[in-house]
């Protein structure tokens, strides 16, 4: 959930601070690119739409049990986004890395170490930690007031969350749980990740968002200035086949 400049957040979905049952979160970043996150606790759904050219997939989260599926509208098909996954994931990663190294080995020296700069490849890192630290600051984003917290990763600032509450969004509890489980869980994985350090550890530091105490209504990426806000949000009620894996999609392995 990341963006550059855009304009003032304008809540033109907000209905209430009345809880309700169900959520629709929209979120723009200032690079054109939008998602939305659906709830429907237990189940929340994760929708991508790259340059506003309409979405191929989504992610379909089960807080229960927190299971977690990539589904691809594009090849019908869907796959569980879990550990095995991730460790498949880094497995191919480190393999590319391999022969990416071996590739420049005859290269020149200068330009190699131009090259291993470029791609990350000359400094290797250890497991990075993710802190957050609320600095006290509050800033109103159209109607809404917002705490701000920086999320520190391996000891940098990365990111600057401004967070509101749930009640001032009009998010039930329930509902609520599940959008803060779901991020729990997408940070758990990416832990893995980080845990093993690495180049892979490095490119994904800046995009690490643990949960947070709250939803936030705008995240701006310290690095390289890009900037998510809110959009909208809905509390209609959302029908239950945003939920489920169409029947006639076959699953994938990740491997």
């Amino acid at each position: 959930m990341l963006a550059r400049l855009v304009p003032p957040l304008v809540l033109a979905m907000f209905l209430s601070t009345v809880a309700q049952a169900d959520a629709l979160l929209r979120f723009m970043d200032s690079e054109g690119d939008f998602s939305e996150i659906l709830v429907k606790a237990p189940y929340a759904r994760m929708d991508i739409i790259n340059g506003g050219s309409g979405g191929s997939g989504f992610m379909l989260f089960n807080a229960d049990d927190r299971s977690l599926y990539i589904v691809d509208q594009g090849s019908r098909t869907y796959m569980a986004f879990d550990e095995r996954a991730i460790d498949a994931q880094m497995q191919a990663m480190d393999q590319m890395i391999a022969d990416m190294r071996a590739q420049i080995q005859q290269l020149p020296a200068e330009a190699r170490a131009e090259l291993e700069a470029q791609m990350g490849l000359g400094v290797e890192s250890g497991p990075l930690t993710v802190e957050q630290e609320v600095t006290g600051r509050e800033h109103d984003i159209g109607n809404l007031r917002c705490r701000e917290t920086e999320i520190i990763v391996g000891g940098r600032v990365r990111s600057i969350a401004c967070v509101a509450t749930p009640n001032e969004l009009g998010l039930s509890p329930r509902d609520f749980g599940t959008f803060h489980s779901l991020m729990g869980y997408l940070f758990d994985l990416s832990r893995r990740a980080l845990d093993a350090g690495g180049p892979l550890a490095r490119a994904m530091g800046s995009n690490v968002m643990p949960p947070l105490d709250g939803v936030p209504l705008e995240v701006r990426d310290v690095h390289d200035g890009v900037t998510t806000r809110l959009a909208g949000v809905s509390t209609d009620t959302l029908s239950p086949e945003f939920f489920r894996i169409p029947p006639n999609y076959r699953e994938r392995d990740p491997l």
